[in-house]
């Protein structure tokens, strides 16, 4: 997390900005929703609908669709500013290295490192990692502003979301818990690769060939095991959380259509509950993918030293 902490602090402005946007775009998607809901309301009780609102709707959409281009952008330039930086101080630590009396550089481990770990949190800084914190973002602003609107319809909605929660925090330990191991096991088969073809010359000279490729054999093929279990693992975790995922959004419409048959609610009310309800769940269903993907991550920053 070191790493991540010092990628952070150097591009403060450049992460502000991100969050800025990312909150200006989820909310005017938001004010969006609720007019839609307003719109219902409006067909529900047969009241005229004026250019006006009409107008105001057309606003709403184009500024929704301004502001989530704005995010993407700022967010894919802010992800690629830490991606550089992460990329130049793992470079200017092995120029430091290089310069120093008396210390060597392993050329096999820092090989490893450079085409896995920082290639790897290179791709998940510019592909991924703004695009979770947004979706998050999202979340947690449909939260508090479905309690706003009702608090009933909310606690409906989130009582079996925390109960999702509470398997989600278990799946995604054991999951973590297994895609470390295959990433030290990738590690592992990556140091003896470049071991062998750094001592071919007295390999070859001692004949160890045979030796060498079964010490290589046995690295992948333990490797493939743990990558093989990473796969099912997920799938199975994921899917678990897509299933269970529906049981709030069934609950909701019973709930919500008993209060609006019942006249407690407006249809409009219900239909901005129905598409926030989505933001929500859809970061619960996500959360074993994303917190696996974020442990490799950090573990792959952990094994980079930036200067």
């Amino acid at each position: 997390m070191s790493v991540l902490r010092i990628l952070l602090k150097r591009n403060k402005p450049w992460i502000a900005a991100a969050i800025f946007t990312a909150l200006l775009s989820n909310l005017s998607q938001m004010i969006y929703m609720y007019f839609v809901g307003e719109l219902v309301n409006k067909i529900e009780a047969r009241t005229a609908v004026s250019m006006a609102f009409i107008a105001l709707l057309a606003t709403l959409i184009a500024l929704s669709v301004i502001t989530l281009f704005i995010n993407q952008y700022v967010g894919r330039i802010a992800a690629e500013k830490m991606a550089h930086t992460l990329r130049m101080g793992f470079a200017a630590k092995l120029l430091h290295r290089s310069t120093e009396q008396g210390k060597t550089c392993d050329t096999a481990t820092t090989m490893s490192v450079a085409q896995n770990e920082l290639s790897q949190a290179d791709g998940y800084l510019v592909n991924v990692f703004f695009d979770i914190t947004g979706m998050l973002l999202m979340g947690i602003l449909a939260t508090v502003f479905m309690f706003i609107q009702n608090v009933i319809l909310t606690l409906v909605l989130l009582i079996p979301t925390l109960l999702i929660l509470v398997y989600v925090g278990f799946s995604s330990r054991s999951l973590s818990s297994i895609v470390s191991a295959a990433q030290n096991e990738k590690m592992k088969m990556n140091k003896a690769g470049f071991a062998a073809v750094h001592a071919f010359p007295a390999v070859k000279t001692f004949e160890g060939e045979e030796l060498c490729k079964k010490a290589m054999d046995a690295r992948l093929v333990s490797w493939t095991k743990h990558q093989t279990k990473v796969g099912r693992f997920a799938a199975l975790y994921n899917t678990l959380s897509g299933i269970m995922s529906r049981v709030p959004l069934m609950l909701l419409l019973l709930a919500g259509g008993y209060m609006v048959i019942k006249g407690k609610i407006l249809m409009g009310t219900l239909v901005l509950f129905l598409n926030l309800q989505n933001s929500l769940t859809q970061s619960i269903m996500n959360l074993p993918n994303w917190i696996a993907g974020f442990k490799v991550f950090t573990t792959n920053l952990s094994r980079v030293d930036i200067e």
